[in-house]
């Protein structure tokens, strides 16, 4: 697998993982774990020079706006 596809497969994993801790923890007490989840995912897509419309998608979908 190509680096570009792993960090592709690597933020799905992520928002995947933001939308579980949603649903398992509520959405309050999800708040400290999706920012840090957000945090790695800017990080990734800010380092790998990838599309920065990729981290507003990602709000959209957890519902948690910068």
């Amino acid at each position: 697998m190509k680096t570009g596809d792993l960090i592709r497969e690597t933020l799905k994993g992520l928002l995947a993982t933001a939308i579980e801790k949603v649903c398992v923890l509520g959405e309050g007490d999800a708040q400290d774990d999706l920012k840090q989840i957000r945090d790695m995912y800017v990080e990734l897509v800010r380092f790998w020079d990838l599309d920065e419309d990729l981290i507003g998608e990602f709000d959209e979908k957890i519902g948690l706006m910068k």
